[in-house]
Protein backbone atom coordinates (compact mmCIF):
# COMPACT_ATOMS: atom_id res chain seq x y z
CA UNK A 1 0.00 0.00 0.00
CA UNK A 2 0.77 3.60 -0.68
CA UNK A 3 1.73 6.06 2.29
CA UNK A 4 0.07 8.75 2.38
CA UNK A 5 1.73 11.86 2.57
CA UNK A 6 -0.12 15.52 3.51
CA UNK A 7 0.01 18.06 0.97
CA UNK A 8 -1.72 20.33 3.20
CA UNK A 9 0.65 23.59 4.06
CA UNK A 10 -1.27 24.24 7.32
CA UNK A 11 -0.59 20.77 8.93
CA UNK A 12 3.09 20.89 8.19
CA UNK A 13 5.77 21.43 10.35
CA UNK A 14 6.90 25.14 10.58
CA UNK A 15 10.62 26.03 9.54
CA UNK A 16 12.89 28.06 10.99
CA UNK A 17 12.97 31.14 9.29
CA UNK A 18 16.56 32.46 9.53
CA UNK A 19 18.39 28.80 9.53
CA UNK A 20 21.70 30.29 8.46
CA UNK A 21 23.14 32.74 11.02
CA UNK A 22 24.99 34.97 8.03
CA UNK A 23 21.35 35.32 6.34
CA UNK A 24 21.83 38.79 4.83
CA UNK A 25 17.61 39.23 6.16
CA UNK A 26 18.95 37.69 9.48
CA UNK A 27 18.82 40.43 12.50
CA UNK A 28 22.68 38.97 13.19
CA UNK A 29 23.46 40.57 9.97
CA UNK A 30 21.43 43.79 10.67
CA UNK A 31 23.44 44.40 13.92
CA UNK A 32 26.98 43.33 12.66
CA UNK A 33 25.99 46.24 9.28
CA UNK A 34 25.12 49.33 11.88
CA UNK A 35 28.38 51.57 12.21
CA UNK A 36 30.46 51.21 15.59
CA UNK A 37 30.07 54.56 16.70
CA UNK A 38 26.37 54.30 16.80
CA UNK A 39 26.61 51.03 18.77
CA UNK A 40 25.45 51.12 22.77
CA UNK A 41 28.96 50.49 24.96
CA UNK A 42 27.91 48.85 28.27
CA UNK A 43 28.58 50.62 31.98
CA UNK A 44 31.87 50.23 33.33
CA UNK A 45 30.58 49.69 36.91
CA UNK A 46 28.90 46.86 36.93
CA UNK A 47 27.63 43.89 34.16
CA UNK A 48 24.24 44.62 32.51
CA UNK A 49 21.08 42.26 33.41
CA UNK A 50 21.12 39.69 30.27
CA UNK A 51 17.77 38.85 29.18
CA UNK A 52 16.86 35.04 29.52
CA UNK A 53 17.92 33.67 25.76
CA UNK A 54 15.83 30.59 24.57
CA UNK A 55 17.19 28.33 21.93
CA UNK A 56 16.07 28.77 18.58
CA UNK A 57 14.31 25.25 18.65
CA UNK A 58 12.19 26.68 20.34
CA UNK A 59 11.36 29.82 19.54
CA UNK A 60 8.41 30.56 17.34
CA UNK A 61 9.05 31.19 13.80
CA UNK A 62 6.97 33.92 13.66
CA UNK A 63 9.03 36.64 15.97
CA UNK A 64 11.76 37.20 17.41
CA UNK A 65 11.80 36.93 21.36
CA UNK A 66 12.22 40.67 22.42
CA UNK A 67 11.38 41.16 26.10
CA UNK A 68 9.47 44.70 26.41
CA UNK A 69 10.82 47.09 28.81
CA UNK A 70 8.51 48.87 31.64
CA UNK A 71 7.79 52.12 31.52
CA UNK A 72 10.98 54.05 32.29
CA UNK A 73 10.71 56.98 35.38
CA UNK A 74 12.93 59.96 34.86
CA UNK A 75 12.47 63.39 33.81
CA UNK A 76 10.88 64.55 30.59
CA UNK A 77 13.17 65.50 27.90
CA UNK A 78 13.46 69.41 28.08
CA UNK A 79 12.29 71.24 24.54
CA UNK A 80 14.91 71.40 22.08
CA UNK A 81 17.09 69.15 22.81
CA UNK A 82 18.05 65.70 21.14
CA UNK A 83 16.27 62.61 22.23
CA UNK A 84 18.39 59.62 22.70
CA UNK A 85 19.69 57.51 19.95
CA UNK A 86 16.90 53.95 20.40
CA UNK A 87 19.52 50.81 21.23
CA UNK A 88 20.18 48.82 18.76
CA UNK A 89 19.78 45.17 18.82
CA UNK A 90 22.94 43.20 17.99
CA UNK A 91 24.40 39.98 18.95
CA UNK A 92 26.19 38.95 22.23
CA UNK A 93 29.33 37.98 22.83
CA UNK A 94 29.73 34.10 23.03
CA UNK A 95 26.41 33.80 22.51
CA UNK A 96 24.97 31.13 20.16
CA UNK A 97 23.61 32.26 16.11
CA UNK A 98 20.00 33.21 16.12
CA UNK A 99 20.05 34.86 20.16
CA UNK A 100 19.61 38.11 20.37
CA UNK A 101 20.54 40.53 23.18
CA UNK A 102 18.59 43.89 24.55
CA UNK A 103 20.99 45.89 26.50
CA UNK A 104 19.05 47.88 29.31
CA UNK A 105 18.67 51.68 28.88
CA UNK A 106 20.97 54.19 30.80
CA UNK A 107 19.24 56.26 33.09
CA UNK A 108 18.47 59.55 32.41
CA UNK A 109 20.90 61.28 34.53
CA UNK A 110 24.15 59.24 33.05
CA UNK A 111 24.91 60.42 29.50
CA UNK A 112 28.13 59.80 27.91
CA UNK A 113 30.33 62.93 27.67
CA UNK A 114 29.76 64.66 24.19
CA UNK A 115 32.81 63.44 21.33
CA UNK A 116 33.00 64.78 18.68
CA UNK A 117 33.99 62.97 15.06
CA UNK A 118 37.59 62.67 15.54
CA UNK A 119 37.30 61.08 19.05
CA UNK A 120 38.42 64.17 21.20
CA UNK A 121 35.64 65.51 23.47
CA UNK A 122 34.20 69.05 22.58
CA UNK A 123 35.40 70.95 25.66
CA UNK A 124 38.79 70.15 24.79
CA UNK A 125 38.08 71.06 21.08
CA UNK A 126 36.28 73.87 21.44
CA UNK A 127 38.27 76.04 24.28
CA UNK A 128 42.21 75.76 22.89
CA UNK A 129 45.09 76.16 25.81
CA UNK A 130 45.75 79.42 26.93
CA UNK A 131 49.44 81.00 26.49
CA UNK A 132 50.16 83.70 29.02
CA UNK A 133 52.73 86.27 27.31
CA UNK A 134 55.95 86.53 29.59
CA UNK A 135 56.00 90.19 31.10
CA UNK A 136 57.93 92.67 29.73
CA UNK A 137 61.24 94.66 31.00
CA UNK A 138 60.77 98.57 30.46
CA UNK A 139 63.52 100.14 28.67
CA UNK A 140 65.90 102.49 30.00
CA UNK A 141 65.14 105.01 27.49
CA UNK A 142 61.14 104.43 27.74
CA UNK A 143 61.88 105.64 31.21
CA UNK A 144 63.61 108.56 30.09
CA UNK A 145 61.21 109.84 27.26
CA UNK A 146 58.25 109.82 29.98
CA UNK A 147 60.32 111.41 32.60
CA UNK A 148 61.00 114.11 30.07
CA UNK A 149 57.19 114.81 29.08
CA UNK A 150 56.42 114.59 32.57
CA UNK A 151 58.38 117.75 33.07
CA UNK A 152 57.46 119.38 30.15
CA UNK A 153 53.57 119.26 31.19
CA UNK A 154 54.99 120.81 34.61
CA UNK A 155 56.52 123.91 33.09
CA UNK A 156 53.52 124.18 30.80
CA UNK A 157 51.33 123.88 33.72
CA UNK A 158 53.19 126.58 36.17
CA UNK A 159 53.87 129.07 33.41
CA UNK A 160 49.92 129.09 32.37
CA UNK A 161 49.60 129.86 35.90
CA UNK A 162 52.19 132.10 36.58
CA UNK A 163 50.81 134.03 33.45
CA UNK A 164 46.96 134.04 34.72
CA UNK A 165 48.19 135.33 37.95
CA UNK A 166 49.81 138.43 36.42
CA UNK A 167 46.94 139.18 33.91
CA UNK A 168 44.46 139.25 37.04
CA UNK A 169 46.87 141.10 39.11
CA UNK A 170 47.81 144.03 36.57
CA UNK A 171 44.80 143.72 33.44
CA UNK A 172 46.84 145.10 31.14
CA UNK A 173 45.23 146.97 28.02
CA UNK A 174 46.37 148.01 24.81
CA UNK A 175 47.49 151.60 24.05
CA UNK A 176 45.91 154.17 22.03
CA UNK A 177 46.58 156.19 18.90
CA UNK A 178 44.96 159.48 18.81
CA UNK A 179 45.00 162.67 16.06
CA UNK A 180 44.55 165.51 18.74
CA UNK A 181 44.53 168.30 16.04
CA UNK A 182 45.58 169.19 12.61
CA UNK A 183 45.84 172.22 9.92
CA UNK A 184 45.97 172.19 6.83
CA UNK A 185 48.82 174.61 5.59
CA UNK A 186 48.55 174.09 1.78
CA UNK A 187 46.84 172.12 -0.85
CA UNK A 188 46.70 172.52 -4.85
CA UNK A 189 46.97 170.86 -8.28
CA UNK A 190 49.99 171.55 -10.16
CA UNK A 191 49.77 170.88 -14.22
CA UNK A 192 46.13 169.42 -13.39
CA UNK A 193 47.18 166.32 -11.55
CA UNK A 194 49.95 166.94 -9.56
CA UNK A 195 49.02 166.97 -6.05
CA UNK A 196 51.12 169.02 -3.45
CA UNK A 197 49.86 169.67 -0.36
CA UNK A 198 51.46 170.32 3.47
CA UNK A 199 49.59 169.22 6.35
CA UNK A 200 50.95 168.90 10.29
CA UNK A 201 48.82 166.60 12.53
CA UNK A 202 49.50 166.54 17.04
CA UNK A 203 49.65 162.56 17.30
CA UNK A 204 48.53 161.10 20.50
CA UNK A 205 50.41 158.63 22.30
CA UNK A 206 47.69 157.17 25.22
CA UNK A 207 48.93 154.74 27.78
CA UNK A 208 44.99 153.34 29.54
CA UNK A 209 46.73 151.14 31.92
CA UNK A 210 47.83 151.42 35.92
CA UNK A 211 50.65 149.27 36.38
CA UNK A 212 52.19 149.06 33.16
CA UNK A 213 54.33 151.11 31.45
CA UNK A 214 54.61 151.10 27.73
CA UNK A 215 57.41 151.95 25.40
CA UNK A 216 56.57 152.80 21.64
CA UNK A 217 59.93 151.65 19.66
CA UNK A 218 59.00 152.02 15.59
CA UNK A 219 56.14 154.22 14.59
CA UNK A 220 55.48 155.18 10.97
CA UNK A 221 53.02 157.48 10.21
CA UNK A 222 51.29 157.34 6.31
CA UNK A 223 48.38 160.18 5.47
CA UNK A 224 46.05 158.61 2.41
CA UNK A 225 43.41 160.58 0.30
CA UNK A 226 41.12 158.08 -1.28
CA UNK A 227 43.30 154.97 -1.10
CA UNK A 228 46.26 157.20 -2.47
CA UNK A 229 49.51 157.59 -0.41
CA UNK A 230 50.85 161.10 -0.28
CA UNK A 231 52.83 161.61 2.56
CA UNK A 232 54.55 159.18 5.34
CA UNK A 233 56.41 160.11 8.26
CA UNK A 234 59.14 158.39 10.84
CA UNK A 235 58.51 159.29 14.83
CA UNK A 236 61.35 158.94 17.26
CA UNK A 237 60.83 155.99 20.01
CA UNK A 238 58.84 157.08 22.86
CA UNK A 239 57.90 156.01 26.72
CA UNK A 240 54.87 156.60 28.13
CA UNK A 241 54.17 155.78 32.01
CA UNK A 242 51.07 154.08 33.31
CA UNK A 243 47.57 156.15 32.63
CA UNK A 244 50.01 158.70 31.00
CA UNK A 245 50.30 160.71 27.49
CA UNK A 246 52.48 161.84 24.87
CA UNK A 247 52.15 164.28 22.05
CA UNK A 248 54.03 164.51 18.70
CA UNK A 249 54.21 166.49 16.14
CA UNK A 250 54.08 164.98 12.44
CA UNK A 251 54.45 167.37 9.72
CA UNK A 252 53.00 165.80 6.42
CA UNK A 253 54.60 167.30 3.02
CA UNK A 254 53.26 166.14 -0.42
CA UNK A 255 55.34 166.78 -3.96
CA UNK A 256 54.37 166.09 -6.74
CA UNK A 257 51.78 163.21 -6.40
CA UNK A 258 50.27 162.31 -9.46
CA UNK A 259 46.47 162.00 -9.54
CA UNK A 260 44.34 160.49 -11.31
CA UNK A 261 41.27 162.02 -13.23
CA UNK A 262 39.06 160.34 -10.53
CA UNK A 263 41.13 161.56 -8.11
CA UNK A 264 41.33 165.12 -9.71
CA UNK A 265 37.64 165.44 -9.77
CA UNK A 266 36.73 164.49 -6.07
CA UNK A 267 39.79 166.81 -5.07
CA UNK A 268 38.72 169.89 -6.87
CA UNK A 269 34.71 169.62 -5.69
CA UNK A 270 35.76 168.74 -1.78
CA UNK A 271 38.13 172.14 -1.94
CA UNK A 272 35.14 173.73 -3.34
CA UNK A 273 32.84 172.50 -0.38
CA UNK A 274 35.70 173.52 2.06
CA UNK A 275 35.56 169.87 3.13
CA UNK A 276 38.76 167.78 2.29
CA UNK A 277 38.78 164.20 3.78
CA UNK A 278 42.12 162.41 4.48
CA UNK A 279 43.02 159.20 6.44
CA UNK A 280 46.13 158.25 8.47
CA UNK A 281 47.23 154.79 9.03
CA UNK A 282 50.28 154.16 11.88
CA UNK A 283 52.32 151.23 12.69
CA UNK A 284 53.41 151.02 16.01
CA UNK A 285 55.89 148.13 17.63
CA UNK A 286 55.07 148.39 21.08
CA UNK A 287 56.71 147.09 24.26
CA UNK A 288 54.63 146.40 27.72
CA UNK A 289 56.38 146.06 31.00
CA UNK A 290 54.82 144.28 33.81
CA UNK A 291 56.00 144.46 37.47
CA UNK A 292 59.83 145.92 35.70
CA UNK A 293 60.82 142.26 34.85
CA UNK A 294 58.66 141.03 32.68
CA UNK A 295 58.45 142.56 29.05
CA UNK A 296 56.74 141.47 26.06
CA UNK A 297 55.78 143.16 22.55
CA UNK A 298 53.59 143.25 19.83
CA UNK A 299 52.34 145.49 17.20
CA UNK A 300 49.61 148.18 17.27
CA UNK A 301 47.72 149.51 13.78
CA UNK A 302 46.25 152.48 14.01
CA UNK A 303 43.48 154.45 11.41
CA UNK A 304 42.22 157.32 11.59
CA UNK A 305 39.74 159.40 9.30
CA UNK A 306 38.84 163.28 9.51
CA UNK A 307 37.93 166.27 7.70
CA UNK A 308 39.65 169.23 6.99
CA UNK A 309 38.59 172.45 5.86
CA UNK A 310 39.95 174.35 3.03
CA UNK A 311 43.48 175.53 3.00
CA UNK A 312 45.74 177.63 3.73
CA UNK A 313 44.01 177.51 7.50
CA UNK A 314 42.15 174.45 7.25
CA UNK A 315 41.50 173.07 10.87
CA UNK A 316 40.04 169.36 11.63
CA UNK A 317 36.16 169.51 11.66
CA UNK A 318 35.67 165.80 12.18
CA UNK A 319 37.61 162.82 13.26
CA UNK A 320 37.75 159.30 13.40
CA UNK A 321 39.96 156.91 15.29
CA UNK A 322 40.68 152.80 16.35
CA UNK A 323 43.73 151.03 17.40
CA UNK A 324 43.75 147.51 16.69
CA UNK A 325 46.09 144.85 17.58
Amino acid sequence: MFQSRETNPHFQPRQQRYAQPHHPDSPNALASQVPQRFRPSPPSESPPPVAPLLPHSHQPSSHLPISSPGPVSGPRPEPGSRPEPEPVLGPRPGSRPGQVFIPPRAPPHSRPSPITHQGTPTSHYLSPPIRVPPPRKTKGLTWLVAICCVLFWIIVILGGLILLIVYLAYRPRYPKFDITSASLNAAYLDLGYLYNGDLTLLANFTNPNKKVSVEFRYMVINLYFEGTLIGARYVEPLSVSPKGYRLRDVHLVSSQVPFSRTHVAHLNEQMRLGRIMFEVKSYLRTTSTLGGFFRYSYWLYGHCKFVMSGPPSGIMVVKSCVTKR
